[in-house]
Protein backbone atom coordinates (compact mmCIF):
# COMPACT_ATOMS: atom_id res chain seq x y z
CA UNK A 1 0.00 0.00 0.00
CA UNK A 2 2.94 2.36 0.61
CA UNK A 3 3.73 2.42 -3.12
CA UNK A 4 0.12 3.02 -4.13
CA UNK A 5 -0.77 5.79 -1.69
CA UNK A 6 0.55 9.26 -2.43
CA UNK A 7 2.11 11.46 0.25
CA UNK A 8 -0.56 13.02 2.48
CA UNK A 9 -2.92 10.17 1.50
CA UNK A 10 -5.15 8.75 4.22
CA UNK A 11 -6.05 5.15 5.01
CA UNK A 12 -8.84 4.10 7.38
CA UNK A 13 -8.83 0.52 8.64
CA UNK A 14 -11.62 -0.88 10.81
CA UNK A 15 -10.89 -4.14 12.66
CA UNK A 16 -10.28 -5.79 16.01
CA UNK A 17 -7.98 -3.87 18.34
CA UNK A 18 -5.37 -6.68 18.34
CA UNK A 19 -5.11 -6.62 14.54
CA UNK A 20 -4.87 -2.83 14.48
CA UNK A 21 -2.09 -2.86 17.08
CA UNK A 22 -0.01 -4.96 14.69
CA UNK A 23 -0.89 -2.74 11.74
CA UNK A 24 0.03 0.36 13.76
CA UNK A 25 3.52 -1.05 14.34
CA UNK A 26 3.96 -1.57 10.59
CA UNK A 27 2.62 1.91 9.86
CA UNK A 28 5.21 3.45 12.20
CA UNK A 29 7.92 1.46 10.44
CA UNK A 30 7.16 3.10 7.10
CA UNK A 31 7.09 6.60 8.65
CA UNK A 32 3.34 7.17 8.53
CA UNK A 33 1.46 9.01 11.27
CA UNK A 34 -1.41 7.10 12.83
CA UNK A 35 -4.18 7.45 15.37
CA UNK A 36 -6.64 4.88 16.70
CA UNK A 37 -10.25 5.78 17.48
CA UNK A 38 -13.19 3.93 19.00
CA UNK A 39 -15.56 2.05 16.72
CA UNK A 40 -19.32 1.64 17.04
CA UNK A 41 -18.93 -0.23 20.35
CA UNK A 42 -17.46 2.81 22.10
CA UNK A 43 -14.37 2.72 24.31
CA UNK A 44 -15.22 -0.74 25.69
CA UNK A 45 -15.76 -2.37 22.29
CA UNK A 46 -13.11 -4.51 20.59
CA UNK A 47 -13.62 -2.91 17.19
CA UNK A 48 -11.49 0.18 16.56
CA UNK A 49 -10.63 2.40 13.60
CA UNK A 50 -7.05 3.18 12.62
CA UNK A 51 -6.41 6.38 10.68
CA UNK A 52 -3.00 6.55 8.98
CA UNK A 53 -1.50 9.39 6.95
CA UNK A 54 1.42 8.82 4.64
CA UNK A 55 4.02 11.53 5.17
CA UNK A 56 6.44 12.81 2.58
CA UNK A 57 9.98 11.99 3.61
CA UNK A 58 13.26 11.21 1.96
CA UNK A 59 16.07 9.06 3.22
CA UNK A 60 19.04 10.94 4.68
CA UNK A 61 22.17 11.44 2.61
CA UNK A 62 24.83 8.74 2.92
CA UNK A 63 27.11 11.05 4.95
CA UNK A 64 24.40 12.01 7.48
CA UNK A 65 23.36 9.82 10.45
CA UNK A 66 19.79 8.54 10.41
CA UNK A 67 17.58 9.60 13.33
CA UNK A 68 15.08 6.83 14.07
CA UNK A 69 13.65 8.42 17.22
CA UNK A 70 11.07 10.50 15.32
CA UNK A 71 8.62 7.66 14.59
CA UNK A 72 5.09 8.09 15.91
Amino acid sequence: MDRILRPQGIVMIRDDVDVLARVKAIVAGVHWESRMADGDGGPNGREKILFAVKKYWTSPAADQPQDLSTTS
